[in-house]
């Protein structure tokens, strides 16, 4: 009965681990995609490229389109993953997406992820 319950054990442990990781991999998938998103924004604007320029917890607002992706960028951000917040840095033809999220499950918490692409 005490290897049994032994063996139960280490099995209840290693599906806890199994869930926590794939919450982990979860969140990157989701950050890698609205990364993505965003190169594909920029990609689809190519003629305002410099206007996507956002630093972070940086506002944006106005009427262009490049505002508007902005905004609706950094509300999804927050909406989809755990503190999401992102950056972009535009030194044209160069193009670096950053999105940042709180992981529990990584060692310092915080996990960031970037793309970067030439126009």
């Amino acid at each position: 009965m005490l290897i049994m319950s032994i063996g139960l054990l280490g099995v209840v442990a290693l599906q806890t681990q199994a869930l926590s990781q794939q919450r982990s991999a979860y969140l990157e998938t989701q950050a890698t995609n609205m990364a993505q998103d965003m190169m594909d924004r920029i990609r689809a604007n190519k003629a305002q490229a410099n206007e996507y320029r956002l630093g972070t917890n940086q506002t944006s607002g106005g009427g262009t389109l490049a505002a508007n992706d902005k905004q609706e960028w950094t509300h999804d951000l927050a909406d989809v993953l755990p503190d999401g917040r992102g950056r972009i840095n535009v030194a044209l033809p160069r193009i670096e997406v950053i999105v940042e999220f709180e992981d529990p499950t990584s060692a310092n918490r915080n996990r960031t992820i970037s793309l970067v692409s030439e126009l």
